[in-house]
């Protein structure tokens, strides 16, 4: 498994905890379908925050940043890439 697996498996597990029991894809719009809301974000940051060597701005909470599995990964290799 790749460094770049061993996130992807992170995000995935991080999410399944906060998704109440929903199905979830990697694509799944994860806020659209309201998966995720406001409360379970703050709950899904947490998580990421503490399994990984990133911290999570009120800035980066985005939209666009967790609309997805497959766009929480590519924001958060991103930002440990740039923090390195």
């Amino acid at each position: 498994m790749t460094h770049d697996d061993d996130l992807l498996a992170i995000v995935r597990s991080a999410v399944a905890e906060v998704a109440d029991g929903h199905p979830v894809t990697d694509d799944t719009p994860l806020i659209a379908e309201r998966v995720v809301d406001s409360l379970s974000l703050l709950s899904l940051v947490a998580r990421l925050e503490q399994r990984l060597p990133v911290r999570i701005g009120d800035s980066d909470v985005l939209p666009g940043n967790f609309a997805s599995i497959r766009a929480i990964h590519r924001f958060l290799r991103d930002k440990i890439s740039h923090a390195v």
